[in-house]
């Protein structure tokens, strides 16, 4: 099991692996070794490897969640108490709607990423927010249009 600050690295054919399922998660460990020329058990055994050194986190779906009503992404700063940012973090990290939490430098302590159905729901949340003692300020913005939103992307590879 790697370490979390252990750099891995991959060779060429982990990382043509890791392409053809982030394409398509589906797709066979036979379609793999037959796309790569290689055998279904290298392919079995570089998923497993990559799966327990924690190059692959998990399989999921990429969700479209204006299809599902949250049309609206936020991107708030918030500042934080000294010394409470991780009771805070650890508090927010189960909102339904926050989909992204960074710790950062400069003005703010950390940054959300949330998606609300509408401004009445983001309105209430940023009010929840503010009713927690610690937090100190926030700063709201709206995104009005996604260029590119590919956390788990290959393509750096």
């Amino acid at each position: 099991m790697a370490k979390d600050n252990e750099i891995i690295t991959l060779d060429e054919t982990d990382i043509n692996i890791l392409k053809i399922i982030n394409e398509d998660v589906r797709t066979s460990y036979r379609q793999i070794s037959r796309s790569l020329d290689v055998s279904v058990g290298t392919v079995h055994n570089r998923i497993d490897k990559m799966v327990k050194s924690g190059v692959i986190k998990k399989f999921s779906p990429v969700i479209d969640h204006r299809k599902l009503g949250y049309v609206l992404t936020t991107i708030i700063g918030v500042r934080v108490k000294g010394g409470k940012l991780k009771n805070w973090e650890e508090k927010t990290f189960f909102n339904k709607n926050v989909v992204g939490i960074y710790d950062v430098t400069g003005e703010y302590d950390a940054f959300l990423i949330a998606k609300f159905k509408d401004t009445d729901e983001l309105n209430s949340f940023i009010k929840e927010l503010l009713k927690d003692p610690i937090i100190e300020r926030t700063y709201t913005q709206t995104v009005l249009d996604v260029i590119k939103e590919d956390m788990g992307s290959s393509n750096i590879l």
